[in-house]
């Protein structure tokens, strides 16, 4: 049955592949955006700033929302660190009203956490292993997730899912990380990368496809992790998809994470076992490295 979706978010690098799933689905969705307020995949998208709650609560009312997948947050560490009033007011506050206010209304809430909640010790951790982050950002993903899976009244099945790090070539004006390091590449110019860091990347179409299966299969709840199949090092991760693009590999080179200082502590392993989402929505998985850039490529 067609669903009426809320997606927060919606203009940013995730968000755009989240749109673009949708679009063929026949469900009837609502992007919200601080910043970019227009269209994508025929869904309209309207101006949402998570700061101010008052304005959340007149865009609810308007909604009128089945479900919504919360994507939408203050995602880089550096800013949280630096405002982490803003950042614990957008992930864990907004989060808090925005699963009150939908348990008031009989909709379920989906929301897009991170590998970050870990304290990196040890990888390939579990749903149910203690979450101890070591970041403001991670800390303010902890509370979000908390609030977002309290007991209140009338709430239906919401879910946390955890994403590790995510891939792919940008689908709006700005370009992610893989893309500067493509066109650096592609300069001439060397680029290092942590060869004592571990995460489980996945590609942004894949991660997009999860996130909509999870709305769309409403009886799932609690936490779920959605990584990528390849335990890797960022080192290993660049190299092979720079090998995949058939770009200057001989310009990649290895580092520490003491090479490069940091406000705050670096999680060294955060690799995620994601067992549970593969067992919960049958006929979903996850690809290789390589298969997840071609799976951004070839998807519109």
């Amino acid at each position: 049955m067609p669903l009426r979706i809320v997606v927060t978010g919606a203009s940013g690098q995730l968000g755009a592949y989240v749109l673009d799933r949708l679009g063929p689905t026949g469900h009837e969705v609502i992007g919200w955006s601080r910043s970019a307020p227009g269209h994508r995949a025929g869904f309209p998208i309207e101006a949402v700033d998570l700061l101010d709650l008052e304005a959340i609560g007149r865009a609810f009312e308007r909604a009128q929302p089945d479900a919504i997948l919360h994507l939408a947050a203050i995602s880089s560490v550096d800013q949280a660190f630096r405002d982490p009033k803003a950042a614990f007011t957008v992930n864990a506050k907004a989060t808090g009203f925005i699963a009150a206010r939908a348990s008031l209304m009989g909709c379920r809430v989906v929301f897009a956490s991170t590998d970050m909640v870990f304290d990196g010790l040890r990888g390939w951790r579990e749903e149910d292993d203690d979450a101890e982050p070591v970041s403001t950002y991670g800390a303010s993903k902890k509370e979000g997730e908390r609030q977002s899976l309290l007991p209140y009244p009338g709430l239906l099945h919401n879910a946390v899912v955890r994403l590790s790090l995510l891939y792919g070539p940008s689908r709006i004006e700005k370009p992610t990380t893989l893309d500067r390091v493509f066109d650096a590449l592609r300069a001439g110019q060397p680029q290092a990368f942590f060869a004592d860091e571990f995460r489980t990347p996945l590609d942004y179409a894949t991660a997009a496809d999860g996130l909509v299966r999870m709305v769309e299969e409403r009886d799932h709840s609690g936490v779920f992790h959605l990584g990528g199949p390849e335990r890797l090092t960022r080192f290993e991760m660049m190299g092979r998809l720079a090998l995949h693009a058939g770009l200057p590999v001989h310009l990649i080179s290895q580092n520490r994470q003491a090479d490069v200082p940091a406000p705050e502590p670096r999680p060294r392993d955060i690799s995620l076992d994601s067992t549970r989402i593969e067992e919960a929505l049958p006929g979903f998985s996850r690809p290789t490295l390589e298969a997840g850039l071609d799976r951004c490529r070839a998807e519109p």
